[in-house]
């Protein structure tokens, strides 16, 4: 009798467990849930700011990073996306960050001025631009190219800057992207007003994002995100 008891009490014990093990994976699995979901739902950018639901994101460098965008559109569903420093080719990194898992409706991109200071070529520009332009179309994007901006008073990089703009008006035209031309709101004579720009010639004053978000207006119009 005590061999028959012995093996059925391992077995009652091992099925007790098992029961414990699972009921216990259960709990915790149920008590993780609500902080997964919050995660899920809200989206933090670049700046520390929640968005939720994320409609449109910012993609760009430090120029980009230093606009207060939901303050300069009035909403709460822009992404700021600037990184401070960044080249065309490295902003091509973040697409898998920034725009592939939020899905926003529209992506206004700029960027470019640190690639010059680096010396890259406008040809290699461009096709940085370019392939970052259609990443961001095949994930169901809307991508804008926004200009890039002048440095007050380089004649002779701005015309390198102009052949670049020139170049994206044209391909975005031939892909059917939106082009956003910054410089009617900004520049004039071929260089940025003084009055828009910091001393160090690149950076922008606070008092050119609302002349930048006013050429975006627009644009919001056209999608229904006005």
């Amino acid at each position: 009798m005590k061999k028959i008891i012995l093996p059925l009490s391992m077995v009652l014990n091992l099925v007790l467990i098992i029961y414990l093990l699972s009921n216990d994976c259960k709990e915790t699995a149920s008590m993780e849930e609500p902080s997964h979901l919050v995660a899920a739902n809200h989206v933090v950018d670049e700046k520390g700011l929640t968005v939720q639901p994320v409609n449109i994101t910012m993609l760009g460098n430090s120029i980009t990073y230093a606009g207060d965008w939901q303050q300069l559109l009035g909403r709460k569903d822009v992404f700021n996306g600037g990184k401070t420093g960044w080249t065309s080719q490295q902003l091509s990194w973040v697409i898998k960050d920034f725009i592939v898992p939020n899905r926003p409706r529209l992506c206004f991109f700029m960027a470019g001025i640190n690639d010059y200071t680096l010396g890259i070529t406008t040809q290699r520009i461009y096709e940085n631009m370019a392939m970052i332009m259609d990443s961001i179309h095949r994930v169901g994007t809307h991508p804008i190219y926004t200009t890039t901006l002048y440095q007050e008073g380089n004649m002779e990089r701005n015309r390198e800057i102009d052949t670049l703009n020139a170049k994206m008006r044209s391909f975005c035209s031939q892909r059917g992207y939106d082009f956003m031309d910054l410089r009617p709101f900004l520049c004039e004579d071929g260089d940025i007003l003084g009055e828009y720009v910091q001393e160090d010639h690149t950076h922008l004053e606070p008092s050119a994002y609302p002349q930048w978000a006013k050429a975006m207006r627009p644009i919001l119009k056209k999608y229904d995100l006005d």
